[in-house]
């Protein structure tokens, strides 16, 4: 955005508050219920925005103050009315702006129809949009009365923020299915509000409520789910889902859709959304327990700013109850049932001893921390190895691997991707199958856990407790399957992850572990796998692959550990492909010739390079 605009937006912003608190207090949305009313042919929905009290965190005793819609004559709501038609049907909404001093901008209500669809509305003022509903999909509308695009609205209008889904002509929507909007507020101190210091608020909520207090989700064995996410919000967000993968059926941007073929639906466990975004999944859950859906951008499920109200119970360092008092924001909490009663018997064939391990503390700088894996004799209490050491399994065979704590504090291990038992999950308190949950596994304990992975793929493990100054400093590390019969070969299958490593008493963003990684000697003609797996704390990476400052031509093959469909598989340049915070991407490249090549990686402001030596 250029700096006229941003000029115009805080000169807005200044302008946005009245100086007295609303009377209304916002009610959160769970879309479960669609606004507006049928007349006739025509589908009618009255909207209203209007400033209104927000709690995020339900009890909390900080109150900000932010714009938000309504139903007319209904209260207001974070998100916003859902306006849900089938296709076909004509539709009519009218816009009244009671916000008292802002014209307010609505962008999206003819959904579908354009890519940047706005009405202008003056205070007091109402207008109306009509359209027909003809394209099936998922589309987020939003208002502003800053002028700003939606990747530049944190603040009072950031929840101005709705969903309209348009349904196949002739289909039933799914009664079970579920739609989930995600909304930012980044609230500047304000001086002519009550109180300025309880709105100096950094808020993420999905439905209008902040994890822990939002809504908690309940499954069946054998359900299909499907939910529509939504992203409202002026920031990316790369959703994760624990123990499961689930299959991508739309994208939408911009206020279009597109629905995939089914020869086109791909599999993944994290799917990144840039602001404004929407996609749909589907999901069977195959084992009971407990799991969570999330952001893997840390600060999006971390409490901030610390606040003193006993009502939050939020604790970043809180060892004892993690999952509740140290994550917030952008997580939703699942819970699976299994009507039979059989259990499932595991037999290890794979056994591994995994230590978690710290260097000397030096003068209270950042200490290095790190996974590694027993090589015959157990490695030095002292040694760490960043990324941790590689595991590769076997798909089909199950691994038993036993983590041993060297740390000073307590610590868990989460297998991203890796469809296994809740209680092997690695979220403390949290992850549990039966009557058995997932432990924190203190200094000097161990835990072990056991799955059978059921695909081939690039895969990570990560720590999920204290998250920030724990991943900051080089917990996690790469995780490979590969079908039986295959090996492992390190000089043709290469694996590049990007996260904060400790390097010179500093941490900071590197490729495996590394500032300035050494060289790699390649060979013309010969087929590489190239691994890329990021697990920064909140950056997408953006990747080239260049040859005299030329993009290369490489294959995408893999995401997340899941064939992609050949829609997806085709040769491409490798100009600026962007890996959001938690994904997995593999692709395939073959060199033509001698060359000198450079893996350029673009993450949180630097430029990392990885040299590539083609050799005859």
């Amino acid at each position: 955005m250029n700096l006229l605009l941003a000029i115009a937006a805080l000169v807005a912003l200044a302008q946005q508050s009245s100086g007295r608190r609303p009377t209304e207090t916002v009610v959160p949305n769970d879309n479960r219920v669609a606004a507006g009313s049928r007349r006739g042919s025509v589908h009618e929905l009255r909207l209203e925005a209007k400033l209104a009290t927000w709690r995020p965190d339900q009890n909390v005793d900080s109150v900000a103050t932010v714009q938000v819609f309504a139903e007319a004559g209904g209260a207001p709501r974070i998100p916003g009315p859902l306006l849900r038609v089938p296709a076909g049907t004509d539709v009519r909404v009218s816009v009244r702006n009671s916000l008292p001093d802002s014209t307010l901008v609505v962008h999206g209500l003819r959904a579908g129809m354009f890519a940047d669809d706005t009405i202008h509305v003056r205070p007091g003022v109402t207008r109306e949009v009509r359209f027909r509903a003809d394209r099936p999909g998922t589309y987020l509308y939003w208002g502003t009365s800053t002028k700003a695009p939606i990747s530049f609205r944190p603040w009072r209008d950031s929840q101005l923020t709705g969903a309209i889904v348009i349904d196949p002509p002739g289909a039933r929507p799914d009664p079970a299915e579920r739609i989930f909007v995600m909304t930012v507020l980044d609230l500047f101190p304000d001086d002519t509000l009550h109180n300025k210091k309880k709105e100096d608020v950094w808020e993420l909520a999905i439905n209008g409520r902040s994890w822990p207090h939002n809504e908690r989700v309940d499954y069946v064995v054998g359900d299909t789910v499907r939910w529509r996410w939504l992203n409202g919000s002026y920031l990316p967000h790369p959703m994760h889902l624990h123990g499961f993968h689930f299959r991508v059926t739309a994208k939408g941007e911009n206020n279009s859709d597109t629905t995939y073929a089914d020869a086109n639906v791909r599999v993944a466990n994290t799917e990144f959304m840039v602001s404004g975004s929407t996609f749909r999944m589907e999901w069977v859950p195959t084992r009971a327990g407990t799991w969570l859906m999330h952001c893997h951008m840390i600060p999006h499920i971390t409490p901030f700013p610390p606040r003193p109200d006993s009502v939050r119970a939020h604790d970043g360092h809180d060892v004892r109850q993690h999952p509740t008092s140290a994550m917030a924001g952008l997580v939703l909490g699942i819970t699976t049932t299994d009507r039979r009663t059989a259990e499932r018997r595991l037999a290890p064939v794979t056994r591994l001893r995994l230590f978690a391990q710290q260097a000397p503390a030096d003068s209270g700088k950042p200490v290095p921390r790190g996974y590694v894996l027993q090589r015959g004799t157990e490695p030095r209490p002292d040694s760490v190895e960043v990324p941790g050491s590689l595991i590769v399994l076997t798909r089909g065979e199950t691994a038993s691997i036993t983590v041993i704590n060297r740390l000073a504090e307590a610590t868990t291990v989460h297998w991203h991707g890796m469809e296994l038992e809740s209680v092997f999950d690695g979220v403390s308190g949290w992850s549990r199958t039966g009557s058995n949950v997932a432990p924190l596994v203190a200094p000097g304990d161990s835990f072990t856990v056991a799955f059978t992975p059921p695909r081939t793929g690039t895969f990570m493990y990560h720590t999920h407790m204290d998250e920030g100054p724990q991943l900051g400093t080089g917990m996690y590390a790469p995780l490979l399957v590969l079908a039986p019969g295959e090996r492992y070969d390190p000089s043709t299958d290469l694996v590049f992850m990007f996260g904060d490593a400790v390097v010179g008493h500093k941490p900071g963003v590197t490729i495996n572990g590394r500032r300035d990684p050494a060289p790699l000697t390649l060979r013309a003609g010969t087929r590489y796998r190239l691994r890329f797996l990021n697990i920064h704390a909140a950056g997408a990476a953006r990747v080239d692959l260049v040859a005299d400052s030329l993009p290369l031509v490489w294959r995408p093959v893999s995401k997340d550990g899941a064939d992609l469909p050949e829609h997806f598989r085709r040769d491409e340049p490798s100009r600026l492909r962007r890996f959001g915070v938690g994904e997995t991407y593999d692709f395939e490249w073959t060199p033509a010739r001698a060359m000198n090549a450079m893996l350029e990686v673009r993450l949180e402001g630097s430029v990392l390079r990885q040299p590539l030596h083609v050799r005859p």
